[in-house]
């Protein structure tokens, strides 16, 4: 199966709030997607099937991470988020302040993983309804 970008675009564009998050996951499964990562710096989405992979903006915005990571920033940036309490824009950069280098939504384990500059995950949190 090749990923079909217009597709994954619309269903992320599609996504009202946080709150479909989970809906969402199954439709990027029923695409093909496996996992994606969110680069922080880049303000990118990578895709991922079996195969390959495509990169995609949709709402990225480039952020700076710092260079101490500090795994408390970024669970507090979590809880506001899943919460309700903040915009993507804000968690991006609270992840950046965090350490956060790139965050992975594994479609297949069910879990979101937050990573360090040194590719190590600072949090690991299962995917709700996934």
């Amino acid at each position: 199966m090749t990923l079909d970008l217009k597709a994954i675009e619309n269903a992320a564009n599609n996504e009202k709030n946080a709150g479909e998050f989970a809906q969402l996951m199954h439709v990027f499964r029923s695409l093909g997607v496996t996992k994606y990562d969110y680069l922080v710096e880049e303000g990118l989405y990578r895709f991922f099937d079996d195969t390959t992979h495509i990169d995609i903006k949709l709402n990225g915005i480039p952020t700076s991470v710092s260079p101490v990571s500090d795994s408390f920033k970024i669970k507090a940036a979590v809880k506001q988020a899943q919460a309700g309490q903040i915009d993507f824009a804000r968690f991006t950069q609270l992840a950046g302040n965090a350490g956060v280098l790139r965050w992975t939504s594994d479609l297949l384990n069910k879990r979101v993983s937050y990573w360090d500059n040194n590719n190590k995950p600072l949090l690991i949190e299962p995917i709700p309804g996934l």
